[in-house]
């Protein structure tokens, strides 16, 4: 018996010794798949690394997990191995895994240089795509990649809720716009229901709260004058960039929007900043149009001229009252409609109502205020005796005495007693006596800009 029992233990130590030898700690391979065994045990639910790094998993049974999703957030691939920064396509979907494996979802990441896209489940977004702050992008349906620095026709996303009532938008027959993406992959678009302006590739575009490319006449904000606020973005590439906002000069229809600046194509010129040229009317009550001397020398049609514009921002033709810096007022002609530039010298003048007038402009464009070779101007405007030979017109404080002409008369009675004739000068055609009545000047009669 006790030889017997001696057998049995010796038996029984072999058997364990053969078990600890069969499963030594580590890696090994049963029948196709991979195992990983620690203390003899094998080892589940847990990741192990190998010898080339890479981290694999073993599943509830033991066997090292192939072509499947570990925790919802990593894969391991055919191989077994635990994927990082790297690209896998799953059930025709794309996913990235980053350096710990673990997958992104719910946000952007640049990867190699490119910013991409990640819905909640992890799946790599195309189209259309707004981010936690409201903003827009638009992944490439192809590849995925975010566009950034690119103008881009496309259909909007129905999630916009765009409302469809501004005609200023340019819309292609398929119902597509242009939208333009910056460097970050954002849609440039206002943050309001006004518009707001990008400068791009040197040009400047406005787009509204959708993104959309903006076109025609754009009102960017409330000024005084209403023009000021506006610019005009090129509707057609034949006057320039298309959208691009226009400077030079361009001849259009006024602000649809804006029912006083009437309905009739009118010139504007816009500055390098596509802001249009205006004037400012200082008149009050039921006073004349009267504007500031604000004046711009100009190029057009290969001619420089010098130019005066209204409040509506356009250039002013015709007889105009305006005001000096010093708050002197006086007139200046700018020509016909076909002119609408400044005139100097001798000029024969259609005022307002039709009746022509001799005037007179001095270098720096203002009427003559005085004596200009031998007559009398007042405003620019010629002084000259209408009712009698003979008249009287006091001009920068000083009396003169005129004839029918409006020329000066000089040396009028000087040998009879002042108090018994009419008219009455000295040597210089200024008033020496006389009874007559000092007349009123002979006002302009201004031209004044047509307002609905």
């Amino acid at each position: 018996m006790r030889r017997l029992f001696r057998v049995v233990l010796a038996a029984a130590a072999m058997s364990a010794a053969m078990s600890a030898a069969a499963f030594a700690d580590g890696w090994t391979q049963e029948g196709s798949t991979w195992v990983y065994y620690t203390n003899g045990y094998k080892v589940t639910n847990e990741w192990k690394t190998s010898k080339d790094g890479g981290y694999y998993y073993l599943d509830g049974s033991g066997n090292m997990a192939v072509n499947a999703f570990v925790d919802d957030d990593r894969f391991v691939g055919s191989d077994g191995r635990m994927v990082t920064s790297s690209w896998r396509q799953i059930d025709s979907k794309w996913y990235y895994f980053d350096g710990s494996g673990k997958m992104i979802r719910d946000k952007s990441k640049q990867i190699n240089g490119v910013y991409y896209f990640f819905d909640v489940d992890g799946a790599m977004a195309t189209g259309w795509v707004q981010d936690g702050s409201g903003n827009w992008y638009y992944c490439d349906p192809a590849d995925g990649h975010s566009y950034t620095n690119v103008w881009k026709n496309l259909v909007p996303s129905e999630e916009m809720n765009i409302d469809d009532t501004d005609d200023d938008v340019f819309m292609s027959a398929d119902g597509s716009y242009w939208f333009y993406f910056q460097s970050t992959g954002k849609l440039a678009a206002a943050t309001d229901e006004t518009y707001k302006e990008f400068t791009i590739n040197g040009n400047r575009y406005a787009f509204d709260r959708y993104g959309r490319m903006m076109t025609g006449w754009v009102k960017l904000k409330d000024t005084v004058p209403v023009i000021a606020g506006y610019k005009f973005y090129n509707n057609d590439a034949s006057i320039g960039a298309f959208g691009a906002a226009h400077t030079g000069w361009l001849s259009i229809l006024p602000p649809e929007k804006e029912e006083t600046f009437g309905n009739e194509v009118v010139w504007y010129y816009f500055d390098t900043k596509g802001v249009p040229y205006y004037g400012t009317d200082v008149s009050t009550g039921d006073d004349d149009e009267t504007l500031l001397v604000k004046l711009k020398r100009i190029t057009k049609n290969g001619k420089t001229n010098t130019f005066l514009f209204n409040d509506l921002g356009n250039p002013v033709y015709g007889l105009r009252k305006v005001q000096r810096t010093d708050g002197t007022q006086t007139s200046m002609y700018f020509g016909t409609k076909a002119e609408s530039c400044l005139q100097l010298g001798e000029k024969n003048i259609t005022e307002a109502d039709g009746t022509t007038w001799p005037y007179h402009y001095e270098s720096n464009g203002y009427g003559t205020n005085g004596v200009k070779n031998g007559k009398l101007y007042y405003m620019g405007k010629l002084q000259k005796a209408i009712d009698n030979s003979y008249a009287y017109y006091t001009v920068n404080g000083k009396t003169y005495l005129v004839n029918k002409s409006g020329s000066l008369v000089k040396k009028l009675n000087t040998k009879k007693d002042p108090g018994e004739v009419d008219y009455r000068s000295n040597a210089e055609g200024i008033r020496d006596g006389g009874t007559a009545d000092v007349e009123a000047p002979l006002v302009p009669e201004f031209n004044m800009t047509d307002r609905q």
